[in-house]
């Protein structure tokens, strides 16, 4: 009885396909709603706004430099504060305001981010 044979050029043309850009678009959205809602909210935050501009969306990029393209789901904040409070920014005194690390802490499986909770 023969073994498993590998079609590498097979699974390669289903990556590309865009079959799995529902599956990896779902998936994306869950991970941008639940940003949304650990997104720190403060004074500076006018109300929400970061939490509010959390975005979902499938894209054709590559995993790593010169690799093959294939649809990739994504969670991004177009607010224009979101990088200084994702990562940590100096207040206007100097002092160091670490980062929320919101994605950060939601990146990973389904599983593991159910243990983190």
């Amino acid at each position: 009885m023969g073994g498993f044979k590998r079609d590498t050029q097979a699974i390669d043309a289903f990556l590309r396909s865009g079959a799995l850009a529902p599956a990896l678009l779902k998936e994306a959205e869950q991970l941008r709603a639940a940003a949304a809602a650990a997104a720190p909210r403060g004074s500076s935050d006018k109300g929400g706004h970061l939490a509010d501009s959390y975005k979902a969306e499938t894209a054709k990029a590559s995993l790593y430099q010169g690799g093959p393209v294939r649809d990739v789901g994504r969670v991004y904040n177009d607010a224009r504060h979101a990088l200084a409070v994702e990562f940590g920014h100096r207040s206007k005194a100097g002092n160091p305001v670490p980062g929320a690390h919101t994605l950060g802490k939601l990146i990973g499986s389904k599983g593991k981010r159910k243990r983190r909770k």
